[in-house]
Order: C-alpha cells, then sequence, then structure tokens
C-alpha cells in the first residue's frame, strides 16, 4: 500500500534547495550498508573483533596540580632557633643560650630621696641565670630601694612582685646545650637570697629607719 506523496513546503524566495536541486530523490538505503542499531553476525568460524574505544572530544586532559612549593622554614628573630622541618621551637635563654627557658622579667628600684629611678631586666632564662638575676636585682633592691619619698611603699612591692615570677624560672630544669644555636655556661646563681650579707643589711634599713625617725620625732617634741 503507497501513500501519496506531499509536496515540501514553499522556500523563501532566492533560498538554495536545502537538499540539492529540485527533483532529486534520495536513493534508498541498500540492504548490508549503512548505519543498523543491531550489528551484523560475524560469519561462520570468525571472532569480531572488539571495537576500538571512541575518543570523547569532551574529555580534557588528566587533572594534575602543580607541585606544592613549601616555603622554607625561616626562624622567629631572638634566641628561638628551628632545625628542620617540623622541628619544634625552642626557647634559648638570653644569657647563656641554654636550655630549657621561660619568658620572666625581673625588676629593681632606687630611691635617692627626691628622685626615684626603676629597673627591668626581661628574659627568657634558663634556672640558673634566672635565679642569679632574681638575686642580684632584689638584694640590691633591699639596700638601694628605701631611700625616696614614695619608695618605702614602691620597694617591698617591687620585691613580691621578683619572688612570685622567681617560681618561672626556679621549676625549670637543669639547663642543657642548645642543639639548634651557641650557648655557653650559665651564669652562678650564687647564695640564697637570705644567705647573703647584702640582704640582710636590706632588710635592716627599713628599720632602722623607723628607729630613725621615731628619734627626731621625740627630740623634736
Amino acid at each position: 500500500m503507497s501513500y501519496p506523496q506531499q509536496p515540501p513546503p514553499p522556500l523563501p524566495y532566492g533560498a538554495p534547495p536545502p537538499y540539492g536541486a529540485p527533483g532529486d530523490q534520495v536513493p534508498a538505503p541498500v540492504p548490508g550498508q549503512g548505519w543498523s542499531a543491531t550489528p551484523a553476525a560475524a560469519p561462520a568460524g570468525q571472532v569480531r573483533p572488539a571495537s576500538a574505544p571512541v575518543a570523547d572530544p569532551y574529555a580534557g586532559a588528566p587533572y594534575s596540580p602543580a607541585p606544592y612549593a613549601a616555603a622554607p622554614y625561616a626562624p622567629a628573630p631572638g634566641p628561638q632557633a628551628a632545625a628542620g622541618f617540623g622541628a619544634m621551637t625552642v626557647t634559648a635563654c638570653r644569657m647563656c643560650g641554654s636550655v630549657p627557658a621561660a619568658a620572666a622579667t625581673f625588676r629593681g628600684h632606687q630611691g635617692f630621696i627626691i628622685v626615684m629611678r626603676f629597673l627591668s631586666l626581661e628574659g627568657p632564662f634558663c634556672r640558673d641565670c634566672g635565679l642569679a638575676t632574681f638575686r642580684r636585682m632584689t638584694s640590691r633592691t633591699l639596700v638601694q630601694g628605701w631611700y625616696g619619698w614614695a619608695s618605702l611603699i614602691i620597694t617591698p612591692i617591687t620585691v613580691l612582685i621578683n619572688i612570685i615570677r622567681r617560681g618561672r624560672v626556679a621549676t625549670l630544669g637543669a639547663p642543657q646545650p642548645n642543639p639548634y644555636g651557641p650557648s655557653r655556661p650559665p651564669m652562678d646563681p650564687g647564695p640564697r637570697l637570705l644567705q647573703r650579707p647584702m640582704t640582710i643589711v636590706g632588710l635592716a634599713v627599713p628599720f632602722a629607719l623607723v628607729v630613725l625617725i621615731a628619734l627626731l620625732a621625740s627630740q623634736s617634741s
């Protein structure tokens, strides 16, 4: 049964025909040629080779990220240093370079009747250098810090602050050479604070001042 062919729609004026000249006929497909949804079976006794993979035109090049270039490690300025990637940062003593060390600041005070002077020495210190600094500055404060209009109050406060900060260095281990930097033998802590003659004199100064003020007051009365 055949159906009558419908004429194609008219083309715009001057446009070329889409499939060649008017009246051209498209040949019918020849059996066995052209595209087929179902591939033909292989002849008897032969094996059909596997079809080659079809390249995907939309598949880009495999992703290859640029190699990560880590910046070289630069230790912070000061008594801190590190060796190699991932090494632990070590805080060294500012006096001798030994480790371990802890941050601490010891203060001193000097009274000169009319004017006064405030001293401070900031760490980090190892155990021996910290104790030596604490004992030296505290002992001198007890001797030189009483002679001022407000020094009778400032001196005991300064001594109390030093005693509290002493614990930061007194609990450290024995000083060891710094494996990441130069170091030298630590300072000698010397005798304990109450075993120094200067400390005993410094502790006697406020009592002597109180006695002197009392004597002057009694004579003036």
